[in-house]
Parts: structure tokens; sequence; C-alpha cells
């Protein structure tokens, strides 16, 4: 039989162990086939071939080799791999024409390409987010922006038909004021204007000062806003001119020595001018020294504020050197600018021999002593026309007050006088309800901040119950009263018929002072009480009922206001305090009600 179907072995197994030598059949074989049940397994007559066990592979054998290693290439040949030098090589498919890679680094590049997709896809979905987000929010920009000037030419067509305007705190910056400013020009009609607390500089100044000369506005506040030394020239040069503006506040601008000269300058020039407010700047002696030479040429002001500045002594002696010479000023507040014993004592000699009477002098929280009291005592002879005296937050003392006491008594138009602060005991405010008792126009009495007591209390109300007919306003908010004070003042309810506003805060009544002072309120002669502050005194429930009840008993003399701020005051007195409202509304059928604060 040829070669080409001579029967072939193959070697199974792994050098050096034994080894299986299989005899296959070739598919010709008439007597084989593909064997009895087809599946070609080298039988021959469809008998299994003996296995014959074989101790080494015979390496001699000239036909086993070539067979084995044709089988093998058949093999390698079904699996896609080649055989070079008896090792297997990846073969890549027919036609591709590149080498096969191996499966970890397909399958790190398909996961690569997902990888990529996925960052691709969502970068895009960002970047598709963010451009329709931008544009949302543009379009919502540009309706505000249409909506705001839509509602500032309203507003400008209303303003030259109204006669005040208030835009406080309305954060208008200097383009808003720049705006509202040019609705003003050429109006006739607004004579008063609110800027304060708008953030103005430099540019809003300079547009308000280029619109008001053509206007009649007569008030303008700017008030707490950031015109600066800078910005305030261009108001100093408006004013020098103008004809119409008769009040300007200016408080809170940081203005300094620089901007008070600016102002003094134009002061020298208008002649329209009666009130400048320059409280809360930066303002130390040498812008007071500008100012009082100014003062010294001008013939309109009546009123200058210049509190809360660093004026000092010296700047006290150039004030005093300026109104004693000034004629028309009536009111001057330099509270806060510590001026000290020696120049209040500059300031009042001064004001002794000056021929114009003074109608308002703020002289609070200057560190004056007994020693400055003396002074202002001496001055109260002959400025018999000052109306309104502040010096609170002081420290005048007993002895301080007594002395001033004496000269107050000679003054009979005192309106205000207030001396909260004053370290006043008993002993204090026993000489000063001495003078002040029959005084004819006082009508508001400061005396908050002072360690009274009830014995210096109750001295108060012997007075001001029977002895000063004008009065309307008693402040006296922390004053150590505690619950034995409140018999004075239930007793101060029941026979003044003039007091309108009472201030009690801070004096630690407690439950019992608020019931002894309900008792007194049930049988209270005043019938327009408009305000009762009993905050910050511990009042709890017990307290709040009986005021509640002493509400309902004498619904005529229920306050507007009753003010129970920061007390302890829980859900059922605040119902009971509620209900007694309810009734004293009722009971006056609508003309009285009353508001509680809790």
């Amino acid at each position: 039989e040829p070669a080409a179907h001579a029967p072939s072995r193959r070697w199974c197994g792994r050098p050096g162990r034994a080894a299986v030598a299989i005899a296959a059949t070739p598919a010709s074989s008439s007597s084989g086939g593909s064997g009895a049940h087809g599946r070609g397994n080298g039988s021959i007559d469809g008998q299994p071939e003996a296995v014959t066990p074989s101790a080494d592979v015979p390496s001699s054998s000239s036909a086993t080799v070539p067979s084995r290693r044709a089988g093998r290439q058949l093999a390698h040949r079904r699996s896609g791999s080649s055989i070079v030098d008896g090792r297997t090589e990846a073969r890549a498919p027919a036609g591709s024409g590149l080498p096969l890679l191996p499966a970890a680094a397909l399958a790190g590049a398909g996961l690569l390409l997902l990888m990529y997709r996925q960052v691709f896809s969502n970068g895009a979905k960002q970047v598709m987010t963010s451009t329709s987000a931008a544009m949302t929010e543009g379009l919502q920009h540009k309706r505000l922006q249409r909506d705001a000037q839509a509602r500032l030419n309203d507003f400008a067509d209303r303003l030259r038909n109204m006669t005040s305007v208030d835009l406080s705190a309305q954060n208008l910056g200097d383009e808003g004021t720049a705006y509202v400013v040019e609705g003003l020009a050429f109006t006739t009609t607004c004579t008063a204007i609110d800027l304060s607390k708008n953030g103005i500089g430099k540019l809003g100044a300079s547009a308000l000062s280029q619109a008001l000369p053509s206007c009649a506005v007569k008030t303008l506040s700017l008030n707490t806003n950031s015109i600066g030394d800078e910005a305030v020239e261009a108001v100093a040069k408006m004013l020098s001119g103008n004809a119409t503006l008769e009040k300007i506040d200016l408080g809170q601008n940081g203005i300094g020595d620089a901007g008070a000269a600016a102002l003094a300058e134009a002061l020298k020039l208008n002649t329209t001018l009666t009130r400048l407010d320059l409280s809360g700047n930066a303002i130390d002696v040498d812008g007071a020294k500008a100012l009082a030479e100014a003062l010294g040429e001008n013939s309109t002001l009546r009123s200058l504020s210049l509190s809360d500045n660093y004026l000092g002594e010296g700047g006290a002696r150039a004030m005093a050197a300026a109104l004693a010479a000034n004629t028309s000023v009536r009111e001057v507040h330099l509270k806060g600018n510590e001026l000290g014993d020696a120049g209040v004592k500059a300031l009042c000699d001064a004001l002794q021999g000056r021929a114009c009477q003074l109608e308002t002098l703020d002289l609070g929280n200057n560190g004056l002593t007994a020693a400055g009291a003396a002074s202002l005592a001496a001055m109260l002879k002959t400025q018999t026309s000052i109306k309104q005296l502040y010096l609170y937050m002081n420290d005048l003392c007993n002895d301080g007050v007594a002395e001033l006491a004496q000269n107050i008594k000679l003054n009979k138009v005192l309106t205000t006088l207030d001396l909260g602060g004053n370290n006043i005991s008993d002993k204090g405010v026993e000489a000063l309800a001495a003078c002040i008792k029959g005084h004819p126009a006082l009508s508001t009495l400061e005396l908050g901040s002072n360690p009274l007591g009830a014995e210096g209390v109750q001295k108060l109300v012997d007075v001001v119950k029977f002895d000063l007919p004008q009065l309307t306003t008693l402040k006296l908010g922390w004053c150590k009263l505690g619950p034995q004070g409140s018999y004075a003042l239930s007793d101060l309810l029941m026979f003044s018929e003039k007091i309108t506003h009472l201030d009690l805060r801070g004096n630690d009544l407690g439950n019992d002072g608020a019931i002894v002072l309900a008792r007194g309120f049930r049988s209270a002669a005043v019938d327009r009480l408009a305000e009762l502050d009993l905050g910050y005194n511990g009042i709890k429930d017990d307290g709040a009922c009986a005021i509640a009840q002493a509400l309902k008993a004498n619904a005529d003399a229920s306050p507007t206001d009753l003010r129970l701020n920061s007390n302890y005051i829980t859900r059922f007195g605040q119902v009971a305090l509620t209900e007694a409202v309810d009734v004293v509304y009722e009971m006056s059928r609508g003309k009285r009600e009353t508001t509680v604060h809790f």
C-alpha cells in the first residue's frame, strides 16, 4: 500500500513519561471509513485498536516522527497557529493583514473605548447643560433689566409730581442715584428727598450736585453714605451757588478736615442754608477751626451739628469764639467730642456774653464732672432762652446736679432736660425735684440709667404727680427701682393726668412690682397714656394676668402701646393680655386700640 495511505501514529504524553501510540486509519480506508457509528476514531473493522504501552518515545523511528509532526501541523492549522522551529505562533485571520492582538490587549482597548465614549458623552451633556443654564440666566437678567428700567421710568414720572421722596436704604449706589436725580431736574414740586444709606460715592454726589441747582429741593438727607472728602467738594460747590436748599444732612460720611474746610468755604457764600448736620464724621481741630471761621461770616445758619467727631478742647475753643460772634445759630450739637470740663468752660464763657439767645445745647457724653456743671450753671443765668438741654452720659453726680438745678429753675422756657447716665442717686434727685417743682414748661424729663432707687423715685413722684403740670414724658429706665419702687409709680398713675409716655425698663419690678403697678392702673386718672414700657423687668404670667385684669377694669386708661419685651411671659400670660385688648376695643366701641409688644 502506498506510503500516503499508511497508518500513522500520534504520541500523546510528556517527555520522560510513558507515551501511548494510537494507530489512525485514513478516512479513505474501505474497511473503516467513519466507523460503525460515524465517529472516525481510528478503529479497524469497527473494533478498537489495541493500545500498546511503551516505556519511552522511540527517537529512531523514521516513519513515526514525520507523522507526528504532520499531525501537529494539522492541529495547529485548525486552531489558527503555525509551528516555527517547534514553537507555536499566533496567526492573524485570513485576509486581515495584521498580527492578532492578545486577548487581554483587545479587552483593554475595548474598555478604553467604552470609557472614552462615556466621558465624552458626560462632557457633552455638561457643556449642553452649562450652555442652557447660561442662556436662561442671560434671559432672566435681561428680563430683570427691562423690569427695573420700567419701574425706574415710572418712578421718574411720579417723582416730578411728589412733594417728599423717601428713598433711604434702597441700595441705589452711584448709578441709581444719578438716574433718580435726573428725574428731579427742573421739578418744582419735590421739596424734600431722603437718600440716606444708599452707598453713594463720588459719582453719585457729583450727579446730585449738578441736578440740585435746577430743582426746588429744600431738604436733602445724605446720611450714612460714602461721600468722603473728595466727593464732598462737589457738594460744597453746589452749596456755594444754591438758592433753594435749606437743610442738608451729611452725617456719617467719612468727612475729615479737608471736607470740612471745603464746606466752610461754601458756608461763607451760601445765604439760604439753615441747618447743617456733620455728625458722626472724622472732623478734628483743623476742621472745627475752618467751620468756626465760616460761622463768623455766615448769617443764616441756625442749627449746626458736629456730634460724635474729634473736636476736643481745641475744637471747643474755636467754636466758642465763633458762637460769640455769630448771631444766627440757635442750636449747637456737640455730644461725643471729648470736650472735657475745660472745653465746656470755654464754650459756656463765650455763650454768656452772646447777643443772640441759644435754644438747644447738646453736650452729652463729653466727660463733664461737677466742675463742668458749675460752668453750665453760670451760663444758664444769662442764657435763659434754652429750651432743650442734653447732658446725658457724663459724670455730674449729685453735687453737679445740685449746682445745676439752682439755675435751671430760673429758666422758665425749658421744655426738655436730659440727665440720664450721670450717676445721680436719691440725694441728687431730691435736689433736682425741689428746683423743678412748679416749672411751667418742662414736658420731658430723662433720668434713666441713674441709681435713684425706691427712695429717689418716691421723692421725684411726689413732685411730678402734682407740681409739674406740663410733664408728659418721664423716662426712668434702669434706675434700680425694684418692687418697692412700684408703689411710687402706682401713685403716679393714679394721680397724674398729663403723663403720656412712661419708660420703666430694666428696673427689676418682677411679678410683685407688676401686680402693685396694676392696682394703680385700675384707678388711673390719666386718659391719654400713649406708651407704657415695662420691658426687661422679669415679669412672669402672674404679673401679666394682673395687668390684663387692670386693662379690663379701666379701658379708658389703657395705653396705645404696651411694651413687655424681654420678660418671662409664656403663652398663658400672652393669651390673657390678648383677651384684655379685645375687651378694651369692644368697650370703647372701636375708638381705643391697644397694641401689646412681647
